[in-house]
């Protein structure tokens, strides 16, 4: 199995991003991973899946996971707020004091350490910590629009080609009005401008056909570029829609389960509460003691040591701005909370009642209305074509057809829309209950990035157990536990299996690796 890990073109050498948290979470609630870190200008084609193949709504999504750039580009974030959380469990270094001898004038030298660091060290964790769980489930939710823009993608150009075909249908209905048109004409039955009428009518219906089959290429391309293979042009075989679509669950339950675990409800409590330790930090943080240790010319040997303190007297400065800015964001990030508590409440209510709406509107058209526009359109035409009606009924009932089919094909796309917007709405799929989270999938082998573009494809899984991918014969490219120290083997499976929980315990008890090992080390070259 071929994917890039490492081997990218830059003047720099750095670490790809970890964002195993978001493939956990996402794996949680769509049952799909994210791809591996990879390069940029990579296409991955995950599990077998091939553009010259029919490609199913699923796929796409799980290409868009893999592949779509600005996606990728705002993982980064993750990188960001980790790096954040490790310097903010970081001690200052200790600072030397020197001042050389010179005549008449003996040296010093002292040492001094900021102690106060070591009391306002685990609320700068704690908040950093915070952050970084806000940034993760801000990302969660961001994979989640994904999922719900790519899904209606999906749905745009089953509806693109469903237009094109009832567009062409039409050519052909206006054709033969139009050539019943000519044989009354020709027999004398009816007048110039009655034919005329109906040759215009074809022509617009070929003008309209034409303009539809330009509209599939346009939706095609917006497909493309959510899946993040714009480079590839092997020509889309989309799967067309299902006929049958689940009956709309219960709504009240699903506006309870969204509010207390969508990811951006959950982000936004961590915004609060980080918040919170920040507002903590803010009042004081003005505090500043140094312990020092002072050498000097002494009696015995003439550099003794003597210890000293330098505290800050707080006479006028209590750090009274940067209060009022600390307690002026944790207002903002409660009110936020509960403005994306209202915007959640709304979005479920208001995907599931256009979901309803429009089941019941297709059932009222596939069961009423396209079956009696077809049999009345039958009838209307052997009334033409013996003279028994005239072209304006003819021309009525013709369009009511059409837009009877063209309404299907767009019921039939909203509702592949609104389905897509409510799970999203929710926060995971319907179908099923929500799942345990399962272990991260193995990162697999470097490979070397030389071509400006790659397009890989990687075998598809031969088990499914339990919503966990088992990909046969692959290795994590980083070292395994038992060859690394007791403190890095603690810190790694605490990244791995529980990384949110277990960070701020793991920055207190033991030393923080430079090379944490979810991320691979990537060397780059200038091309």
């Amino acid at each position: 199995m071929l994917l890039a890990s490492c081997g990218c073109r830059s003047p720099a050498v750095y670490q790809l991003t970890d964002h195993s948290f978001v493939s956990h979470q996402v794996q949680h609630r769509f049952g799909k991973s994210l791809g591996p870190t990879s390069c940029p200008r990579r296409i991955i084609y995950p599990h077998g899946i091939s553009l010259r193949d029919e490609l199913t709504e699923e796929q796409a999504v799980l290409l868009a996971l893999w592949n779509n750039a600005q996606f990728l580009e705002t993982l980064t974030d993750i990188g960001v707020a980790q790096g954040d959380l490790v310097q903010a469990g970081l001690l200052p270094n200790p600072e030397l004091w020197y001042i050389f001898p010179a005549t008449d004038k003996p040296f010093r030298y002292l040492v001094d350490f900021p102690i106060e660091s070591l009391w306002l060290r685990p609320i700068r964790v704690a908040a950093a910590q915070r952050e970084y769980n806000r940034v993760g489930e801000r990302l969660s939710q961001a994979a989640l629009d994904l999922i719900r823009d790519t899904r209606q993608g999906f749905a745009d150009t089953v509806l693109a080609f469903g237009r094109r075909e009832v567009a062409h249908q039409a050519v052909d209905i206006r054709k033969k009005i139009a050539e019943l048109a000519k044989q009354r004409f020709e027999a004398g039955d009816i007048s110039r401008q009655e034919y005329s009428a109906a040759l215009i009518e074809f022509h617009i219906a070929e003008q309209d056909a034409t303009r539809i089959d330009y509209d599939v290429g346009i939706t095609e391309e917006r497909l493309r570029n959510l899946m993040g293979v714009s480079d590839d042009r092997t020509p889309l075989n989309i799967r067309r829609t299902p006929d049958e679509y689940p009956a709309p669950p219960a709504v009240e339950p699903l506006v309870e389960e969204a509010i207390r675990t969508r990811p951006d409800a959950l982000a936004a409590a961590q915004a609060v509460d980080a918040a919170v330790e920040r507002l903590r930090l803010a009042r004081i943080s003005w505090f500043r003691l140094l312990g020092v240790l002072d050498g000097s010319n002494g009696i015995r040997d003439g550099h003794e040591f003597g210890p000293g303190f330098r505290v800050t007297l707080p006479l006028w400065n209590w750090n009274q701005g940067n209060v009022e800015r600390a307690e002026a964001e944790l207002e903002r990030a409660e009110r936020q909370r509960q403005t994306i508590n209202n915007q959640i409440v709304q979005d479920v209510y208001q995907a599931f009642l256009r979901y309803s709406q429009t089941q019941a509107e297709l059932k009222v058209l596939d069961t009423l209305v396209r079956p009696e526009a077809e049999e009345t359109l039958d009838r209307t035409e052997l009334a033409y074509k013996e003279g028994e009606t005239s072209y304006v009924v003819v021309l009525q009932t013709t369009q009511q057809l059409i837009n009877s089919r063209l309404r299907q094909f767009q019921l039939q796309a909203d509702l592949l829309r609104f389905w897509a917007e409510l799970e999203r709405s929710v926060g995971r799929h319907l179908h099923d209950a929500p799942r345990s989270l399962p272990a991260p999938l193995p990162v697999p082998e470097n490979f070397p990035a030389d071509a400006p573009l790659e397009t890989i494809e990687t075998p598809a899984p031969e088990t499914l157990l339990d919503g966990q991918l088992q990909l046969q014969g692959l290795q994590p490219p980083w070292p395994q536990p038992h060859n690394r120290t007791e403190s890095e083997r603690r810190i790694e499976l605490d990244l791995r299996e529980t990384p949110l929980a277990a960070v701020e315990e793991t920055l207190v008890s033991a030393s923080i690796p430079r090379d944490l090992p979810p991320k691979s080390l990537v060397e780059v070259h200038s091309p």
